[in-house]
């Protein structure tokens, strides 16, 4: 598993053999930053005005993406051990990179721009976190929420949010949510 753009492009990163994680492939997160490239230019941003969060972490390798695209912030939620040794490894010395533990118990915040949740899947987990991180003022009007599932799994837009856009790579889809302010 590598860094695919910015300054650490081509960068390897630490991963975790078996099924403890299962890391978004480089395909699937090439085409995702290609959507967020996106998103940012038709709402007038750059990376370097974003605060990011990479929740149900593993490796880190999405939130260490948007790092190396120039994110001002990124925070990784990451609680499994083995995820988290492998995460510590991939952020160590890295400027502007916060490590969390629990999705499930978020401290307070200020919103973030861009919110991604790759939890393991079928276990109602993103479910569960985004009303937390939503009642703890991660989320506001302007938060893009990106939620990977198994293509398989169905996933419903939950209450108070609209989906922006679905894709999917392979085995993995992406719902893209935001707050329904009407």
């Amino acid at each position: 598993m590598r860094i695919i753009s910015g300054t650490w492009r081509g960068k390897k990163l630490a991963d975790l053999q078996g099924e403890q994680t299962r890391p978004t492939s480089d395909r699937a997160r090439e085409s995702l930053f290609n959507l967020l490239d996106n998103h940012l230019r038709r709402t007038g941003k750059s990376w370097q005005d974003i605060v990011f969060a990479d929740i149900f972490a593993g490796t880190g390798a999405v939130g260490m993406e948007a790092l190396s695209r120039g994110a001002n912030k990124a925070f990784f939620f990451e609680n499994n051990p083995l995820a988290l040794k492998c995460l510590k490894s991939n952020t160590q010395g890295i400027k502007n990179s916060v490590l969390m533990s629990d999705a499930l118990k978020p401290t307070k915040s200020h919103p973030i721009d861009i919110i991604f949740m790759d939890p393991p899947y079928a276990k109602g987990l993103w479910e569960r976190a985004l009303p937390i991180f939503m009642k703890n003022g991660w989320i506001a009007e302007n938060t893009l929420v990106i939620v990977e599932t198994d293509k398989a799994e169905k996933a419903d837009v939950p209450h108070g949010f609209i989906e922006t856009d679905r894709r999917s790579y392979g085995r993995n889809t992406f719902m893209f949510l935001m707050l329904d302010t009407q």
